[in-house]
């Protein structure tokens, strides 16, 4: 039984110190996917720029855009128009945004990224300058006009270990991170960082491979820790980069979990043993039928527990349904693409009708007011739902013009105090916007009626080919709400050349 256990230690040692890997490998690719969060926001309005002046208009919006994550100070962006290529350095101090010109190694790599024929959208370098080694990432797109648009993040490694120092104090890992040469990316030891490993990191040669089939571990001495570390491999790709995370796990630290493990099942042992022994001893001093009044009344009791348990588990799982439900509305309430279009049209009706512009500012906030109403239960009536989305579409309609027909609205008078999910009739129609190519010659029509016991909305069926699937999130909310408050699904899907929703309508007394 000894020799059995101990293997078995042994592989809850491995498992504990992979769940350890696991914690600190996610921790680590999050901080990295937040550094390049800046560059993602930018992407993000790129579709919005359609030439170089239209990039003038927003580039202060842009600067803080691309330096939005607190620890990424220095940015930089290039236009090339016709052979005329403006280029600038863009350095935030604390909160203000400041603009100097570009490094030699910065506007070296910047020429070399705009003559790339590639198609590639993202790309990184590592260049030792005098202070440090840069991480320099670009993304590059093509404008409407021709021109040419690329900007991206200057990195300085060592600065970015020293905050990386602060992440997870408490973790029992190390991490550092080295390219496939062995070059260090980050390590404990910030003067490591930019030199050469004694050899390169191979993550699957000589080494146990874990279930996931490109991650592996091995038993070695950290030369940081000084001590027999589990070190784990696996893959770490960013922005272009292919480079590698190694995490090692000390086995003190692994091994004090395990002898507290196995301290506890010796004491399970033993008092199992004596449990067994005093059980022996009063079931031989009773008589038979005590014992089995006895058996019986603890069988009556284990079941009264076990439904106790069960009805446990039955308010626990209600409790996570209504938590889940209450998490979806809320995600529904913000919708910050939604408010910089909308600070977009402000920005343009602002010069040519200033009186359009102040009545897109009252419907503006009108539409955030119903936004942060409260609603505890999830459902808003159906004339409620109306007046917000006529405020809602008089915004889009602003943005659109003519590509978006005026809003047809054909609801029954008896239906205007029944009730559905709150905001879903601005899910539905934000929906069809963004799924449908909207032009001035295939203009967008939508419309709202009551059919049966149905709010129904239609819109025309033309799908755009650029939109990704966005994992139907609005629709799921939606089916969700009316499965927490027992009522029908909701229907959808093509008719003809239209696209309808079928919403029922909830029965519900306060």
């Amino acid at each position: 039984m000894t020799g059995r256990f101990n293997k078995r230690t042994e592989q809850i040692s491995i498992d504990m110190a992979t769940k350890v890997y696991q914690l600190k490998s996610n921790i680590i690719r999050n901080e990295f996917n937040g550094f390049m969060r800046g560059l993602g926001n930018s992407e993000a309005i790129t579709n919005r720029i359609a030439s170089k002046g239209s990039f003038n208009s927003l580039e202060p919006i842009f600067g803080t855009l691309l330096l939005s994550h607190p620890k990424m100070n220095n940015g930089w962006y290039a236009v090339v128009n016709k052979g005329d290529t403006i280029i600038k350095a863009i350095y935030k101090t604390g909160e203000v945004f400041t603009q100097k010109p570009v490094l030699d190694y910065q506007r070296s790599w910047i020429k070399s990224q705009i003559s790339r024929k590639d198609t590639a959208i993202r790309s990184g370098v590592l260049i030792n300058a005098a202070d440090s080694l840069h991480w320099l990432v670009s993304s590059k797109h093509k404008l409407a006009d021709s021109s040419v648009l690329i900007f991206g993040l200057d990195i300085n490694l060592r600065q970015l270990q020293h905050y990386l120092w602060s992440v997870d104090t408490t973790g029992r890992a190390y991490a550092f991170i080295a390219d496939k040469e062995g070059y260090f990316i980050t390590n404990q030891e910030e003067k490591l960082i930019g030199t050469k490993m004694s050899e390169p990191v191979t993550p699957l040669t000589g080494k146990i491979v874990l279930g996931d089939s490109v991650s592996s571990y091995e038993t070695v001495t950290s030369a940081y820790l000084q001590l027999p570390v589990i070190r784990y491999y696996t893959p770490f790709n960013i922005a272009g980069m292919n480079w590698v995370m190694v995490v090692d796990t000390p086995l003190l630290a692994v091994d004090e979990d395990v002898k507290v493990i196995e301290k506890y099942v010796l004491m399970l042992f033993i008092s199992s043993a004596l449990i067994i022994l005093l059980l022996i001893a009063w079931a031989q001093t009773k008589w038979q039928k005590e014992f089995m009044l006895r058996q019986r009344s603890e069988m009556q009791r284990q079941e009264v527990s076990i439904e106790k348990q069960a009805l446990s588990i039955i308010t626990e799982r209600q409790q996570k349904e209504n938590a889940l439900l209450q998490l979806n509305t809320l995600k529904e309430k913000v919708n910050p693409h939604f408010l910089f279009n909308s600070l977009s049209s402000l920005n343009a009706l602002i010069a040519q009708n200033p009186e359009l512009a102040q009545s897109f500012v009252l419907k503006l906030s009108k539409v955030y007011r119903y936004v942060l109403e409260s609603y505890p239960n999830g459902l808003a009536t159906v004339a409620e739902e109306l007046n917000f989305v006529k405020e809602y579409f008089f915004l889009m309609k602003i943005r659109f013009g003519d590509a978006l027909q005026p809003l047809e609205i054909e609801i029954s008078e008896s239906h205007l105090q029944e009730r559905i999910p709150f905001m879903s009739l601005q899910t539905l129609i934000e929906n069809a916007v963004k799924h449908n190519t909207i032009s001035k010659t295939k203009p967008l029509n939508i419309k709202i009626e009551s059919i049966g016991g149905h709010i129904v909305v239609t819109n025309s069926l033309q799908l755009r080919n650029d939109v990704k699937g966005s994992g139907k999130q609005g629709l799921n909310y939606l089916q969700s709400t009316y499965a927490y408050f027992g009522a029908d699904k909701i229907r959808y899907g093509v008719e003809g050349n239209t696209y309808k929703c079928y919403l029922p309508l909830i029965h519900f007394t306060p």
